[in-house]
């Protein structure tokens, strides 16, 4: 009988290795997130591979709920491996989409294009425990033409459009339609914040580092066919720096 030498062995091994590789669950995938977040993002219930797969991201809230977006479907390209780069392309369910995310990470830094992140304005409640109470609703919808993060921060420009906008305080929804400008610019990201409609009027601007963290400023009134009408909200909001106008500023 002919006996079977070391190659064959070795391509045995090999040809094994490449098909755990190819046929790993998106569970690891899931693990791997979770893991490297602190638990602070999850991907639940997924599914699939490591290479294609989907899943619902979650956002972990200081009391320990998850705040879910919507499920995201993803589709790694494995050849791009080879040159030290994760090229993946990203989709939502349920999210108009004219074109996929794409996302390209390299030792160095993550680079995004055609972002589109859809979130709950809950999570607004995680940047102070000043905006807990509120209990902030509506859709926010983040996106941008590209941006690159990397160790020392983010490079590019994004929008956020807040729309159907309410809070269990107030019985008025929506309470209006707001935008939220990001410029990032390495160490420091600038944030303004500008009222599109509605009878809560919203301003104000500051700024994200990673050395002073979040600074940011603004004022809350209402409309002036609307007084009257959210004036709980208002003094949740912070004290009035003026009549009617009340002064939020968040540090975290």
């Amino acid at each position: 009988m002919r006996k079977i030498g070391w190659r064959t062995y070795a391509i045995f091994a090999i040809a094994f290795f490449i098909t755990l590789i190819a046929t790993a669950p998106a569970t690891l995938l899931a693990r791997i997130a979770e893991a490297a977040s602190k638990g602070q993002f999850v991907l639940a219930n997924a599914s699939g591979t490591v290479w294609r797969g989907g899943a619902t991201p979650a956002i972990r809230q200081r009391t320990g709920g998850l705040l879910a977006l919507e499920k995201l479907h993803w589709d790694i390209a494995f050849l791009p491996l080879f040159t030290g780069k994760v090229i993946t392309s990203l989709r939502w369910d349920n999210v108009e989409q004219g074109a996929p995310m794409v996302a390209t990470i390299s030792f160095s830094q993550i680079e995004l294009r055609n972002v589109l992140l859809p979130v709950q304005a809950g999570v607004l409640g995680e940047l102070s425990p000043m905006l807990k109470p509120v209990q902030l609703s509506g859709d926010i919808k983040i996106k941008s033409e590209h941006l690159t993060l990397t160790r020392q921060g983010v490079n590019g420009n994004a929008v956020a459009d807040w729309t159907r906008a309410g809070s269990v305080l107030s019985s008025v929804k929506p309470l209006g339609s707001y935008r939220i400008n990001l410029a990032g610019a390495g160490e420091r990201l600038d944030v303004t914040l500008i009222t599109t409609s509605g009878v809560l009027l919203l301003d104000g601007k500051g700024s994200f580092t990673f050395n002073q963290g979040l600074k940011f400023q603004a004022t809350a009134r209402a409309a002036a066919d609307s007084k009257g009408s959210i004036d709980e909200l208002l003094n949740n909001f912070g004290p009035e720096s003026a009549p009617g106008v009340h002064s939020i500023n968040l540090m975290r």
